[in-house]
């Protein structure tokens, strides 16, 4: 190898170079612990893994549910890894690149059959890899800063996945708690028509009553069976889902459920509530929009970030090299300074920038648009949430009382002979209907509320 020192090739003598190569073997293994060393650092924390299988209690509350899919819940754990990619991807940008580390070694034929002449060549160099100038240029920390916004953005979009898939939850509860209670319902109808049906078979056979009227109950009491049968549908499905969002896998567990909806009241937050106090509350507290704002911010950075890269690249270095050894040398060490200049001539990243401004351009569009989504789901909750408490109050003030009397003052007459089974069997089948309409009017609301809590982001559970 032929090592240019001095603007001349120099060649140096062999049996010499036993000092060089042992600073070289010395250069090479302190480099080899130093990677060592990095490399057993702890590592950052990894994403939270889908567990296996877990068991859901044969009584299923709904703290033990939320509880559950907090643990569980394979949404939550997507959200929760989202996070954990924006966190790499900040520490990315954080790192200053390493310096880089060269040597060299080699025999220069110049000085063949000269006495006292070495022909050992060698040179050793160091450069920054333009760490100090990336710095001073502002680069470094304009990526920095669009990571760690992106970071913030994610750890967001987590709290605002939370927030939907929890309120997705208690809607799948309260729609189980739900189909339990029209199931239950539906089966004191099946038993009332059943008892009915055994009693005009045994007046039939006296024969009290015509066989017409058995044959009406008897197709009411079937009817009933129908109805019984879809209900239990109704719940198996509701369960199955409730099961599903928890993150169970496999076939769906047998658990039950509340057996009733939480009585009729107005939580605190609701009372005295408009749409723009609601609205007021979801521009403080929702997440996405947030998230949305963050974005534009990560956005605006990103546009500096892009345009900071047409600043130069200067890479610094510097380097000894010499020809024989430390006790005879031809050539003494030589010391070097250097700087290494990229000026954007070909490529002035002209595409990052553009690409930066129409990312900004959608942040903008995007944040707009979660402003109108947070102003529609605030509207829509409300309404729903005044409907179904109007129907929920006037069903407990009259509707539910009326059904049940009029049912029980028929059954009385009809006993006695004074009402006819036709009578009896509309104000049953009125009282079932009122009953199951009072149900689903107090599921509504719930759901109502839950989307309101949804909806300004603040968790209202029954």
């Amino acid at each position: 190898m032929v090592q240019v020192l001095d603007g001349a090739p120099q060649r140096m003598p062999t049996g010499t170079t036993s000092a060089v190569s042992v600073k070289l073997r010395r250069l090479v293994c302190s480099s080899w612990i130093g990677m060592a060393i990095v490399l057993s650092l702890p590592s950052a924390a990894s994403a939270r893994e889908p567990d296996g299988e877990f068991e859901i209690p044969a009584q299923l509350h709904l703290q033990d549910a939320l509880r559950l899919f907090r643990e569980h819940g394979l949404d939550l754990i997507l959200a929760e890894a989202a996070v954990e990619g924006a966190r790499g991807d900040a520490l990315l940008a954080s790192a200053a690149p390493n310096p880089a580390f060269s040597g060299g070694v080699g025999r220069s034929f110049a000085c063949a059959g000269i006495p006292g002449c070495s022909d050992l060549a060698w040179n050793v160099g160091i450069s920054d890899q333009s760490a100090i100038f990336d710095s001073l240029s502002g680069k470094r920390g304009l990526r920095m800063n669009v990571a760690n916004i992106a970071l913030e953005v994610a750890r967001k979009g987590e709290a605002d996945a939370r927030r939907t898939l929890e309120g997705m939850l208690r809607q799948a509860y309260l729609s189980s708690v739900a189909a339990r209670q029209a199931l239950a319902t539906q089966k004191e109808a099946q038993e009332t028509l059943g008892r009915v049906a055994d009693l005009n078979r045994a007046r039939y056979q006296h024969g009290s009553i015509s066989e017409v009227e058995v044959l009406k109950v008897e197709t009411e009491k079937l009817t009933a069976d129908q109805d019984v049968e879809r209900a239990e549908q109704d719940l198996y499905t509701a369960k199955a889902q409730l099961a599903f969002l928890l993150g169970a896998r496999g076939r769906v567990p047998v658990f039950e459920v509340d057996a009733q909806l939480p009585g009729y009241l107005v939580p605190s937050v609701l009372q005295g509530a408009s749409v723009d106090s609601l609205l007021d509350l979801a521009r403080k507290q929702r997440p996405d929009l947030a998230g949305a704002r963050l974005g534009r911010e990560r956005a605006e950075a990103s546009v500096r970030s892009s345009q900071r890269l047409r600043f130069p690249d200067i890479e610094m270095s510097a380097g000894v090299s010499g020809q024989g050894t430390y006790s005879n040398a031809i050539n003494p060490p030589t010391f070097s300074f250097g700087l290494t200049l990229t000026p954007p001539i070909f490529n002035r990243f002209e595409g990052e920038i553009v690409k930066a401004k129409a990312d900004l351009v959608a942040q903008k569009a995007q944040l707009a648009k979660t402003e109108a989504q947070v102003l529609n789901d605030v509207q829509t909750a409300f309404t729903q949430f005044k409907s179904a408490r109007g129907r929920v109050e006037r069903a407990e003030r009259e509707l539910l009382e009326h059904a049940n009397r009029t049912r029980d003052l028929v059954q009385l007459q009809y006993q006695k002979g004074a009402a006819s089974l036709l009578e009896y069997l509309d104000a049953q089948r009125i009282l079932i209907s009122t009953k199951l309409d009072y149900e689903s009017d107090l599921s509504d609301y719930w759901q109502a509320v839950v989307l309101i809590g949804q909806a300004v982001g603040v968790e209202m559970s029954p």
